[in-house]
């Protein structure tokens, strides 16, 4: 079992004003707006705390499988739990106009764009593990909610402060599930 916490996350505000735009389907942010993201940016930037617990199974010890896209010559399978943490939420709900009429809108782009990144640090740890065993990763896959109780079985989620509600959803809800399956490279042959 891997645990990482309080990894890095750079808030970009170009990023999270391409995905408010993205949301509000508009074409360009007047310059209110645009300043209401930098503001948002910084402030909000102080209360992301990423972290993630992970950890690899091979094949045959893997005590659990995924249904879907499962590839057909992995050796092994690293599944992941990661959050930003509760108090960018806890900040919001304190004052939800803030930064204005789309405060709601800037959090959740903010909310998207860490998790995001935090899903790519991941992938870079596990990829550089898995290099070292002569091996690749598939693409990230999501596991679907009906895996979380089994996913909280064999990862200790309770050192990155994650459980489940009653109706089967992350608490902090900024959190993410994932997985990466291990695929051996290819020998090359020798001329």
């Amino acid at each position: 079992m891997r645990k990482i916490k309080n990894f890095k996350i750079n808030i970009r505000p170009r990023e999270i004003s391409r995905i408010l735009r993205k949301l509000l389907n508009i074409t360009e942010l007047d310059i209110d707006v645009e300043e209401s993201v930098q503001r948002a940016c910084f402030f909000y930037g102080k209360c992301i705390k990423p972290a993630v617990v992970y950890d690899t199974f091979s094949k045959e010890t893997a005590v659990f499988s995924f249904i879907g896209e499962t590839p057909s010559k992995w050796i092994a399978v690293s599944p992941f739990i990661l959050t930003i943490g509760n108090a960018l939420k806890e900040e919001f709900d304190s004052n939800r106009d803030i930064f204005g009429e789309y405060t709601t809108q800037i959090v959740s782009a903010i909310s998207a764009d860490t998790l995001e990144q935090s899903k790519n640090f991941v992938q870079k740890l596990i990829a550089s593990e898995a290099g070292d065993e002569n091996c690749e990763l598939s693409r990230h896959l999501e596991i679907s909610s009906n895996f979380y109780h089994d996913v909280f079985q064999i990862l200790p989620v309770e050192k990155i402060n994650v459980t489940l509600s009653e109706d089967g959803k992350f608490e902090p809800s900024y959190s993410a599930a994932g997985l990466f399956y291990w695929i051996p490279l290819k020998k090359r042959s020798k001329k």
